[in-house]
């Protein structure tokens, strides 16, 4: 069975409204399953207070041993 880990990484918005990886995150180095993390990072799950709308943190569940992608 797959199993996942929760990354949370940053990302920050171009002058062209374009969100680019920044190059920061952190990972959760449990691994679960795809059911179970993605459980965790549902948006209902976090209280969220957003003050900077050029930078976000993005929740994602990564198959164990894989990088960040930009998307």
């Amino acid at each position: 069975m797959e199993m996942f880990v929760l990354v949370l990484s940053m990302w920050g918005k171009t002058a062209m409204g374009e969100w680019l990886y920044i190059g920061n995150q952190y990972a959760y180095n449990t691994p679960m399953t795809q059911v179970q993390c993605e459980s965790l990072i549902a948006r209902e799950a976090w209280s969220h207070n957003l003050t900077n709308e050029f930078y976000r943190i993005q929740l994602d569940c990564m198959p164990e041993g894989s990088e960040i992608k930009e998307k």
